[in-house]
């Protein structure tokens, strides 16, 4: 895929017309979801799911739990559009969107994808501690990482 202007990615609430792109994005990414995992998001009212869309298309994707607090349960970006910038802009306008009432957004990430704890770093998630074999197909820790709103990044 070409290079993508940031100004053209829409950030929107995930909805069933953006099912079809999010499930493709998810048959590429390691510990992806199915349409049926997926719809099953859209159907639970404690969930908070975004897309990134380019040119209509959804590119990214991420889901949160959010209750009084929130865990982010998901974010990927299609592998042709990765290293753009794509999952920093939709992860700082979902945080943005999040309930008023979220203070704090936890997430586990895999201690090798240092491309996600750059990311996560950058938008002022802090490192709380370690899950060791968390993960398996393949085995790996778990980071855990929390972020309080209005921290670093000044998220509201």
């Amino acid at each position: 895929m070409e290079k993508i202007n940031l100004e053209n990615i829409v950030v929107e609430p995930f909805s069933i017309n953006h099912i079809e792109d999010v499930t493709s994005i998810h048959s590429q990414v390691l510990d992806g979801w199915s349409m049926k995992g997926l719809i099953g998001d859209l159907a639970n009212e404690a969930t908070e799911s975004y897309v990134a869309t380019y040119e209509g298309r959804a590119v990214a994707f991420c889901s949160f739990i959010a209750t009084e607090d929130a865990e982010l349960v998901f974010i990927c970006t299609h592998p042709l559009c990765r290293r753009q910038g794509i999952a920093e802009k939709l992860l700082h306008n979902a945080i943005i969107a999040l309930p008023k009432t979220v203070n704090s957004i936890v997430l586990e990430v895999r201690s090798k994808n240092d491309a996600a704890i750059n990311l996560y770093k950058k938008m002022g998630f802090e490192t709380l501690g370690k899950r060791r074999n968390f993960y398996s197909f393949p085995e790996d820790d778990a980071i855990v990482m929390e972020l309080i709103k209005g921290g670093i990044m000044g998220l509201n």
